[in-house]
C-alpha cells in the first residue's frame, strides 16, 4: 500500500513538470518567502527533484483537508468533488490540482495556517501568494469565484469568498508565459536570492574583473554597512545570552516566567558517536586514500 502511494505521488510530480501549477504562481512572481522563480524553473527542466515527503505542515494540512471539506458541505449545502489535474484549454502550460469544485461552479481552496497574519475576514483579504494561486485556478477552469476554508491555528473554519480579478489574472497570465517560455528554451531566470546565484554560478571557476554597476557599488555598500550592524547585535546577543545562562547556572536548566511560561531552556544534549578521521589516517594512511574523494569546489563570495 505505501509503495502505491509513493507510486502515485511520483507519478503526480511527474505531470506537474509538464506545465504550472497554482502553487507555482506566487515563486514565478516574486511574491513567495520560501521559493523562487529559479527554483520552479530547475525543478521543471529536472535540475531539481520536488519534495518527496511533505514537511509536518504540509502533512497535517492533508490531514485535514477531507475534514474541512466535509465541513464546507456541511456549512453551505453544496457538495464537493475533487477532480483530476486540470490542464487550460487556452494556456496548455497551465495546469490546477485543486482541493475541490462545487456544482454551481465554485473553486474550493483547503488550507490550515499556523497564524492568522495577512489573512482579514472583514475586507475578504487572504495572503497573495494564496490569492495569486486561486486567480490561476480561476483562469484554468474559466470559474468566477473560489472560496477559500481556512482554520487558523486549529480554530473553527472560516470560508473567504475570493471573486475573479481579471487584471490581476493578466498579470499572471504574463508572468507565466514568459516563464514557460524560459523553461522550454532552458534559459533560466535571473537569480534574485544568494542561494539561487550560488547554485547557478557557484560551480563555475571564473576570473577577470569586471566594471561595477551603481547598483553593485550601493550593495556592495549596504553589505558593509549591514555586517557591521550585524556584528553589534550578535555581541550584543551573546552578552544577553550570557545573563540567563548564569542564572540558570547550577540552579536548573528550565526558565520560566511568574505564570509558570516556560522562557527559555538550557539542557544538556545527549553525546553523539563521531568518525576520529586524523586518527584513521595516521594509523591506516593506505585504507584512509582509497576512500578519499575529491569534492568539487564552490566560489566563496567575500566583500573587501
Amino acid at each position: 500500500m505505501k509503495e502505491t502511494e509513493e507510486t502515485k505521488r511520483q507519478e503526480w510530480l511527474e505531470k506537474r513538470r509538464k506545465g504550472i501549477g497554482g502553487s507555482d504562481v506566487a515563486p514565478i512572481m516574486g511574491l513567495s518567502t520560501w521559493s523562487t522563480a529559479y527554483d520552479v524553473w530547475k525543478e521543471k527542466i529536472g535540475l531539481k527533484q520536488a519534495e518527496g515527503r511533505d514537511t509536518r505542515q504540509q502533512a497535517y494540512g492533508k490531514l485535514m483537508e477531507g475534514t474541512l471539506r466535509d465541513w464546507y458541505t456541511e456549512e453551505t449545502g453544496r457538495k464537493v468533488v475533487v477532480p483530476d489535474m486540470i490542464v487550460s484549454p487556452e494556456h496548455p502550460f497551465m495546469l490546477a490540482n485543486l482541493d475541490g469544485i462545487t456544482g454551481d461552479q465554485r473553486i474550493v481552496e483547503i488550507k490550515t495556517a499556523r497564524s492568522g497574519k495577512d489573512w482579514d475576514l472583514d475586507t475578504v483579504t487572504i495572503p497573495v501568494y494564496y490569492a495569486t494561486q486561486v486567480q490561476h485556478y480561476m483562469i484554468v477552469t474559466g470559474f468566477h469565484v473560489a472560496d477559500v476554508v481556512v482554520s487558523i491555528a486549529g480554530s473553527m473554519p472560516e470560508i473567504y469568498e475570493i471573486p475573479e480579478d481579471i487584471d490581476m489574472q493578466r498579470v499572471i497570465v504574463d508572468a507565466e508565459r514568459e516563464f514557460w517560455q524560459m523553461v522550454q528554451e532552458n534559459r533560466a531566470p535571473e537569480p534574485v536570492t544568494f542561494e539561487d546565484a550560488l547554485a547557478r554560478f557557484g560551480g563555475s571557476a571564473q576570473t577577470g574583473v569586471v566594471l561595477a554597476t551603481t547598483e553593485a557599488i550601493e550593495a556592495h555598500r549596504w553589505i558593509k554597512d549591514m555586517k557591521s550592524v550585524i556584528e553589534e547585535l550578535s555581541s550584543q546577543m551573546e552578552k544577553k545570552k550570557a545573563i540567563i545562562m548564569n542564572l540558570l547556572a547550577d540552579e536548573g536548566d528550565t526558565l520560566t516566567d511568574s505564570m509558570g511560561v516556560t522562557l527559555v531552556t538550557w539542557k544538556l544534549a545527549k553525546g553523539r558517536k563521531a568518525f576520529d578521521t586524523d586518527r584513521f589516517r595516521e594509523e591506516h594512511p593506505d585504507l584512509y586514500d582509497q576512500y578519499v574523494s575529491q569534492r568539487p569546489g564552490s566560489r566563496r563570495f567575500l566583500p573587501k
